[in-house]
């Protein structure tokens, strides 16, 4: 059976991969329990031994083993320049004059730097004849500061913080990868409307907790399932947007020893049973991982105390969730008829451009009919997330806009 937007069984995706694996002369240690679901933990080494990527996987134990393997790969590609990538130095006064880039948070410091220059990679439309667009390589590269161009005289110090790895994926496919980089943009967006709504402004504009019983059998099964495994309540909260891409966000109703902040997994998909899924069990991915790796627990640690000096940014990172002052929703998400990655990418792209965000795309790597590792951009979608990392921020302009009235989440929309 193909798993929902993919194009290969689980099976021949393992197949593809572990070749792949075994042509470049890698080899791959897979950390992960024998039963239950799953926080598969992948270290990449290459072919002399030297750790060159690693990655996480969730779900059921053999679907999480091969997403861990995949995910390890993706980064190997993601964090490396490739010949195909189309790199220049651009102005900073020209990207400050572009009204597309105002809702980057370092927005202003591309004015105060008007004279300078910084490194860009050239991202393209997915349809039609749309121009090429620059995009600030470290906003989407973390290690791109050690591959800057000549010429690249640029003061990063105050603007690498905002960059992530978001909207990067692989597939098998640039349209396979491409849903999978945009369901992350989608996702990654909700999940900062809610915390921007829920600590900063009033949690019943957006957000919705769902009521378990009102659960589709899907889901009920694998909310269950979560619930036993982590001996908590599992709360799943519906975080669609206005873009109408159905998003969850799911979370535990307490932490126990050795968790610093409430441990949650977060999905979106234009299939919303499988978006609630892809958060359920990736709350369950959270937990493992955390108890397995001490690490996690020392970074959150750290996250909190940076903040320490603003409580309610504080609060955003140590996500403890007030459900009495939510909505309350039943399941109300009808079934949908399955459909191939490239038709799914179609309805994503348009959808976002009916509400006037563009989305561009660069592929970091492309392995014949192996694997595409693809990079997508959406400047105007929320970044209010990276708080969660230990960054003193303010929303960007769909946080505003939120807190202002002028935009609510699904549930809110249609009370």
């Amino acid at each position: 059976m193909i798993p929902l937007e993919r194009e290969r069984s689980l099976a021949d995706a393992q197949r593809v991969i572990e070749a792949f694996l075994a042509r470049q002369g890698w080899s791959a240690h897979i950390d992960s329990a024998d039963t239950g679901l799953q926080g598969a933990v992948c270290m990449l080494h290459d072919v002399y031994g030297e750790a060159i990527g690693s990655g996480f996987g969730k779900g059921e134990r053999d679907a999480a083993r091969v997403g861990a393997l995949y995910e390890a790969v993706e980064h190997v590609y993601a964090n490396t320049s490739a010949p195909q990538e189309r790199a220049e130095l651009r102005a900073a006064s020209l990207l400050f004059a572009d009204p597309r880039y105002a809702a980057l948070p370092f927005f202003a410091e591309l004015g105060r730097q008007a004279t300078r220059q910084l490194s860009c990679l050239r991202y393209r439309p997915f349809f039609g004849d749309g121009d090429d667009f620059a995009v600030p390589a470290f906003l989407c590269r973390p290690n791109a500061l050690a591959d800057l161009l000549p010429g690249d005289d640029f003061d990063y110090s105050s603007v690498i913080r905002y960059g992530s790895n978001s909207g990067t994926a692989i597939g098998a496919s640039l349209e396979e990868a491409a849903v999978h980089a945009i369901g992350e943009l989608i996702e990654r967006d909700s999940w900062s409307l809610f915390l921007v709504a829920h600590y900063l402004g009033e949690p019943s504009r957006f957000g919705a907790w769902v009521d378990p019983a009102s659960l589709p059998e899907s889901v009920a099964a694998v909310h269950a399932a979560a619930s036993a495994q982590l001996g908590r309540e599992v709360l799943l909260i519906d975080a669609t947007s206005d873009l109408g891409v159905p998003a969850f966000i799911a979370t535990t109703n307490r932490i126990i020893d050795g968790e610093a902040v409430f441990p949650t997994g977060y999905g979106a998909s234009l299939y919303a049973e499988h978006a609630a899924i892809r958060a359920l069990t990736e709350l369950v991915q959270t937990v493992v991982v955390g108890q397995r790796l001490a690490s996690v627990g020392d970074y959150s640690r750290q996250v909190l105390q940076a903040l320490s000096e603003y409580p309610k940014l504080r609060a955003c990172a140590y996500f403890q969730v007030n459900r009495e002052r939510m909505r309350r929703a039943d399941w109300s998400y009808p079934p949908r008829e399955r459909q191939p990655p490239a038709a799914l990418l179609r309805e994503l792209v348009d959808t976002l451009a009916d509400r006037g965000i563009e989305l561009h795309h660069l592929i970091h790597h492309h392995e014949g009919d192996a694997f595409c590792v693809v990079s997508c951009v959406a400047l105007e979608l929320e970044r209010f997330l990276l708080v969660t990392t230990g960054m003193v921020m303010a929303p960007g302009l769909r946080g505003m806009a939120l807190l202002g009235g002028a935009l609510a989440g699904r549930e809110a929309q249609v009370a």
